[in-house]
């Protein structure tokens, strides 16, 4: 095995780890692993060059002429432009804005080739199902986000407007239905994250291409972007309220037309 890709998937590793660290804090746990994720995104960044360094020394050139080896470098530089952001303003939500984004433009990128992340025949329908687990608890879950993100969009615009909602059922205050979109897109989001990473292996295994950018796969990461938007707006700069709400419901949208398959 080539020296470039065993770095390569030690950077993966870290960079996946790290990501996977600062989950816990958003999901209800302590706040003691996020001290790691900087520290696993270093050592990540390390590997990453010294995998740019092997593979220039092995292409006898610069490794940055195709767009697969483009999107490696874009990561790579991404990851320290975001260590030398951390140093300076100790953001913790940078960890969860630049990791993902890394990590998902590492796997789209063909400089990693399937063997990446081996995948033996038994393996697979095991790690299809643990992929199909995680997207049906996290749109589960999304569910939860979307309604409560919808009640809220009905019962600020009916204090707006001065007029009761014409239904009888009984609502939650906005504080409340806030509360609950909140808490439900923390538990919805990292398991789409899995999803679609688990997804894309067992794409790699069975096509030998991470992603194949077909409309489907597309509209996965447009709904991903915009829950991370929301996720990013909400830990980061405090959003809350109807802007939150409307960008969630955007992003269900999505979501909900990619599992249905109209696109």
């Amino acid at each position: 095995m080539e020296l470039s890709l065993i770095l390569f998937r030690i950077a993966l590793l870290c960079y996946g780890l790290g990501f996977l660290l600062i989950l816990i804090p958003l999901l209800g746990g302590g706040r003691r692993a996020v001290r790691i994720t900087p520290w696993l995104a270093g050592a990540g960044a390390i590997a990453h060059t010294a995998a740019m360094v092997a593979l220039s020394l092995t292409l006898g050139r610069c490794p940055v002429e195709t767009l697969p080896e483009v999107l490696s470098a874009l990561a790579w530089v991404a990851v320290l432009v975001y260590l030398a952001a951390w140093a300076r303003y100790r953001l913790e939500v940078l960890h969860l804005i630049i990791l993902p984004l890394v990590l998902i433009t590492m796997v789209v990128s063909k400089i990693l080739p399937a063997e990446i992340v081996p995948l033996s025949e038994g393996m697979r329908p095991t790690f299809l199902r643990f992929h199909l687990t995680s997207i049906i608890l996290g749109v589960a879950a999304l569910f939860i986000t979307f309604a409560a993100s919808l009640i809220y969009v009905l019962v600020d615009r009916s204090l707006k407007s001065k007029r009761s909602p014409r239904f009888s059922l009984s609502l939650p205050s906005l504080h409340r239905s806030d509360a609950i979109a909140r808490l439900s897109l923390m538990w919805a989001f990292p398991l789409l994250t899995i999803g679609i990473f688990t997804g894309a292996v067992v794409n790699a295994a069975e096509t030998g291409t991470y992603w194949s950018w077909n409309s489907r796969e597309t509209l996965s990461v447009i709904a991903w972007v915009i829950l991370a938007i929301v996720v990013v707006a909400r830990v980061g700069w405090g959003w809350r309220g109807r802007k939150a709400a409307i960008l969630t419901i955007l992003g269900f949208a999505a979501v909900l037309l990619r599992m249905l398959g109209i696109a």
